[in-house]
């Protein structure tokens, strides 16, 4: 049976999540990587993604079908001058048959007029093929993981406060400076489903969100010393909820961030890699791996 391509709509929610997480299961057990238990809450929290992008960016979020059974999906935004590729996966079942390209194809659709465009990608190989040969410049990446040591955290040395909704307006205009584009509906939904701070003084401007499992959402700063005090901010956090942290698109301009993960004495260890065209990884930014 042919695969066709078309774009998603609600009714696809529920499979494609069911085919995303066996994409994604069957990447970890290809590298030897004990899958991630999928409960309740992550299947809800999947779901929210899709409708996020069927609500704010319509256009490019695509499905392929086999026999009306979704095998793969993409889903793309834009914000401004600035696309990014959310989520692109292909069920095992139709793997290594061309769906990938053809959904990369269509995704690139929507990148119409962008300035800037980036992907974060896993690890899996075809996928950073794919993304290598669509003019994509790769840029390797490594990721920060483990219990933080409590006695590498410095004593707080700028004023990070708590923040929330009445933030979006600050963030976006962060975003501007930092990546050349503001989040939009993403900031606002960022700041209603997880724990923001802020910096805001004469010395700098910046942001940070934190999961409650300890994953390092998305930072943005305009400058290095702000992006430390927010990352060693979200870290004490992480520390004081005895949780693991998760730090991860670490690369080459990311120096001051690498620093903080080997003194709080996180497992540093290569990870996805980001590809750019148009433009390169902001120095003072740790993307969100869903809204970029």
């Amino acid at each position: 049976m042919a695969v066709t391509l078309r774009q998603m709509v609600d009714a696809d929610v529920a499979p494609a999540t069911l085919a995303q997480v066996a994409a994604f299961e069957a990447l970890d057990l290809s590298s030897g990587v004990t899958p991630r238990t999928v409960t309740d809450d992550v299947l809800a929290r999947m779901h929210g993604r899709y409708r996020h992008f069927l609500d704010h960016d319509p256009a490019g979020a695509w499905v392929a079908t086999e026999d009306d059974r979704v095998v793969g999906a993409a889903l793309g935004l834009k914000r401004e001058q600035l696309w990014g590729l959310s989520l692109m996966f292909v069920d095992p079942s139709a793997q290594s048959s061309g769906v990938g390209r053809r959904l990369m194809d269509a995704a690139l659709t929507y990148a119409e007029g962008a300035r800037q465009l980036f992907i974060l990608s896993t690890h899996d190989p075809r996928a950073m093929r794919l993304y290598a040969t669509s003019d994509f410049t790769v840029h390797p990446q490594i990721e920060g993981v483990g219990e933080p040591d409590r006695s590498a955290l410095p004593a707080p040395h700028r004023t990070v406060r708590d923040g929330s909704l009445a933030d979006v307006e600050f963030a976006d205009t962060v975003d501007r400076v930092v990546r050349g584009a503001p989040h939009g509906p993403d900031q606002i939904r960022m700041a209603t489903d997880l724990q923001m701070f802020v910096v805001d003084d004469v010395d700098g401007r910046g942001y940070a969100y934190l999961r409650e499992d300890g994953l390092l959402y998305n930072l943005a700063a305009t400058d290095d010393d702000t992006a430390r005090a927010l990352l060693w901010r979200c870290l004490a956090t992480v520390s004081d909820l005895g949780r693991c942290a998760d730090v991860y698109h670490l690369n080459a301009e990311q120096q001051w961030a690498i620093e903080i993960c080997y003194r709080a004495r996180l497992r540093v260890t290569p990870g996805g890699s980001a590809f750019w065209r148009g433009g390169s990884p902001p120095r003072a930014y740790l993307p969100s791996g869903a809204y970029l």
